[in-house]
């Protein structure tokens, strides 16, 4: 696929972002996590969605990228390593950048938890994307979605694997979207987002690993 059609493909997604928030898609779905007779989200607590799909698995994407990081540093010292040292940087960086956009967004938009909302035991209001956000509304810290946009960020090897192993590209490709769609259907069943949330972090992340890719790679040849 050429450069420039993955600019453009992606932004399907964020009409199907408005698509599934202003269809009521978004609530449904997340309704079949709800009990609404005891007013509880049975998944938020669980030790699978909470102590190792959210938690634990926070905790081995961080390992993945400093253990990554660490050998960046090696390879200043170790002769055979030095072949890597932009492969693993552009991963590093490419993988960061994503999730780092997505942390300054949930910072700055008004869109909150399922958990959070009215219509769910809460006491916030719906608010989507093109909605008019009320007068005193305070930060809603859940779009775009975080824990999802830590899975999304290995789409950086669709990229990496596109440079070097280009037969190979779309086993990156695979993972990084395989691993976000858990992570974020994780966070779903806990009440902390809504497939909104987790789209959007997918497209921030695509975006972000391509400019990456084309500072690092394209832009140098």
């Amino acid at each position: 696929m050429p450069l420039k059609k993955h600019l453009l493909y992606p932004l399907l997604l964020l009409l199907l972002i408005i698509v599934v928030e202003y269809t009521g898609l978004d609530v449904w779905l997340e309704s079949f996590f709800y009990n609404a007779e005891l007013r509880q989200w049975p998944w938020k607590d669980h030790w699978l969605t909470s102590e190792i799909l959210h938690t634990g698995a926070r905790r081995v994407v961080v390992g993945i990228v400093l253990l990554v990081i660490f050998l960046i540093i090696l390879s200043c010292f170790i002769e055979k390593l030095k072949p890597y040292r932009k492969a693993a940087a552009y991963f590093c960086i490419a993988s960061l950048s994503g999730p780092l956009l997505v942390g300054i967004g949930k910072n700055l938009i008004h869109i909150y938890s399922p958990w959070d909302l009215i219509m769910f035991g809460g006491s916030k209001a719906y608010i989507r994307i093109l909605d008019t956000v009320p007068a005193g509304a305070t930060v809603g810290h859940a779009f775009p979605a975080g824990h999802a946009s830590a899975g999304f960020a290995f789409i950086s090897l669709y990229f990496l694997l596109r440079e070097y192993r280009p037969k190979y590209r779309f086993y990156g490709l695979a993972f990084g979207l395989l691993l976000g769609l858990l992570f974020g259907l994780t966070q779903q069943s806990r009440g902390a987002h809504f497939l909104s949330h987790d789209l959007m972090s997918l497209l921030i992340n695509w975006y972000a690993v391509l400019m990456v890719y084309y500072l690092m790679y394209v832009r140098q040849k």
